[in-house]
This record gives structure tokens, sequence and C-alpha cells, in this order.
């Protein structure tokens, strides 16, 4: 029996399933990044790459004269969908990495914080001071390490408030600003050792 073309007929319904195939692999692989679970991107990957083949060879099987067209749409539609998922995972990756470094900035921020208050507890406090007297000695060595600590912490941290953590603005600027704080706590923790004890004079 010669081949006849089956003409249109089925031909649609090929390219909605295909159609299908395209746009519900994307979403369940854009969900599936999205709780970074991989087993399931496995499984919808493979599931979806199944369909649009299915849909693919159906389609050209109805129709000969539109199996390169059927082709071609299915190339750009894989295309158009891979890009869709691609930058939402950028996007999704963004994110996350400023809500990380948000994350860090704060606790440097604290951290930073936590040294001042602690020095300008002598400063405020006059009996305090007392306790300390080194802490007001310009001239000692450790003094001048903790104010030059203080110095660089100062410069290098970010503003405060919505745009604190964009402040740093690169993450070799957020790690200069974490080591300008360790070496801050340093600094503090001499200088308050070797401030000496004023009631034991």
């Amino acid at each position: 029996m010669p081949y006849v073309d089956a003409g249109p007929g089925l031909l649609v319904p090929a390219l909605i399933l295909m159609a299908a195939a395209l746009a519900l692999t994307a979403v369940g692989v854009d969900a599936a990044l999205a709780r970074r679970d991989s087993e399931t991107l496995f499984w919808v990957g493979l599931t979806g790459l199944l369909t649009l083949l299915l849909a693919v060879a159906w389609a050209a099987a109805e129709s000969t004269w539109a199996a390169p067209w059927v082709g071609l749409a299915a190339v750009a539609g894989s295309a158009g969908a891979s890009l869709w998922v691609v930058r939402r995972q950028r996007r999704r990756q963004l994110a996350r990495h400023r809500k990380e470094v948000s994350g860090r900035v704060h606790e440097l921020q604290r951290r930073h914080d936590a040294v001042l208050l602690s020095w300008s507890s002598y400063e405020l406090d006059a009996w305090k001071a007392v306790e300390k007297p080194g802490l007001a000695d310009l001239d000692k060595p450790e003094t001048k390490g903790l104010m030059r600590a203080m110095r660089e912490a100062a410069s290098l941290r970010p503003d405060d408030g919505a745009q604190g953590a964009a402040g740093v603005g690169t993450d070799t600027g957020l790690d200069a600003y974490a080591l300008a704080v360790t070496r801050l706590e340093e600094a503090w923790q001499t200088a308050e050792d070797s401030a000496g004890d004023g009631r034991a004079a």
C-alpha cells in the first residue's frame, strides 16, 4: 500500500503536545532548581525530553512536508525554554548571594560595634577609666595600634541602612572589612590587657 501523507489532521495535536512538554518541563526544572532538588530535576528533565521527542516524531510522521519545520520549532522552543530557566536561576543565585552578603555584613558590623561599645565604656565612665588608665595613653604602642585598627575598620565599614550590604561593593571589599574587624578585636584585647589596673597602683 503506497504511503499517503496524512495531512494536518493530527499535526496540530502533536504540536500542542510538543509545546506543552516544553512549557511544563521548563516550569518543573525551574521549580526543582529553586528547591535544589537534584533527583526531581533529573526525572523532570528526562520525562520532558522523552515527551518532546515523542511529540516531534509524531508530528513529523503525520506530515512529511512539515518535518523540517517541526524540528526547527522544537530546537527554537528548547532554546527559549532553556534561556528562561537559566535567567531565572541566575536571578535566584544573585538573590541568594546578596542575602548571604547581607548576613555576613550585619554580623561583622555587630562585632565591630561590640568593640566600639567596650572601648567607649571606658571613655564615657570616669570611674571605669581608672581601672585601665593605659587606654587613655596614646603614647602606648598598644593604644596606638588600637587607634589604627579603629580607623582601618571605620574606613572599610559599609554604610548602614538598606544599602549597607551593597556598600562593601565586592567580595574582596567584604573580606577586607572582615580582616579589619578581626584586627580590631585583637588590637582591643591587646590594648585592654596591657592598659594596667589603676586600682592596683
